[in-house]
């Protein structure tokens, strides 16, 4: 698969989304490591579950300072899974719900290694509640046959999992900035959501006043 189907194939899974700016820088990096990966012979569904494997590990022990490079080996690990389920033409059902659950566990393991460094709990619980519903809300659109990705908002999972990074960064170097960083983060959550919302409602009212 030359690197124009896969955007194709891409853009089709997301409802027609442009591929512009980030989105493109990003496809470019995942279409590369696509190509990599599949020459190693790496399911998808493999990848998955090595992101949920990281992880795991950096919640097994949270104050060391192989958090950093697990949070990031977790992140890419799951963000081109997909990618190369379109490289591999291996896209399924099965591997859409894996995903999903698996990124809904990964983060709950982010956001508590967040906890374990000095984060409030009220926050990082609060943080990881509103992401987690507006991923639903998004899937739940998605059944309802609204496919279109919507509205890209301020705080998507790469952007979650930035902040968490400069926590992390931030609690090696002892800065006195996890609690900071978390409250960006939750102020942009909250943001994100709302976006979502309103998009879902105006879908949702359009589609049925139609």
């Amino acid at each position: 698969m030359n690197k124009a189907e896969f955007n194709t194939a891409w853009s089709a899974l997301h409802g027609g989304a442009e591929i512009k700016g980030v989105v493109k820088t990003w496809l470019a990096i995942s279409y590369s490591s696509a190509k990599v990966v599949s020459t190693l012979r790496f399911s998808p569904n493999f990848l998955t579950l090595l992101g949920l494997v990281f992880a795991i590990a950096m919640a097994v022990n949270p104050l060391s300072l192989w958090t950093i490079p697990l949070l990031v080996l977790s992140l890419y690990a799951d963000g081109i899974d997909g990618s190369v389920a379109i490289y591999q033409n291996r896209s399924s059902s099965f591997g859409a719900i894996l995903d999903s659950v698996a990124d809904r566990i990964s983060e709950a393991l982010w956001f508590y290694v967040a906890y374990r460094i000095g984060a409030p709990a009220w926050m990082v619980l609060v943080t990881y509640v509103i992401a987690s519903t507006q991923e639903y809300a998004r899937a739940r659109l998605g059944g309802l046959g609204i496919d279109d990705v919507g509205v890209v908002t301020p705080a998507e999972r790469p952007v979650r999992a930035s902040f968490i990074f400069i926590a992390l960064v931030a609690y090696a170097l002892d800065l006195k900035l996890v609690v900071a960083a978390l409250a960006v983060l939750f102020v942009l959550q909250l943001w994100s959501f709302f976006l979502v919302a309103r998009f879902a409602h105006n879908r949702l009212r359009n589609d049925f006043s139609a």
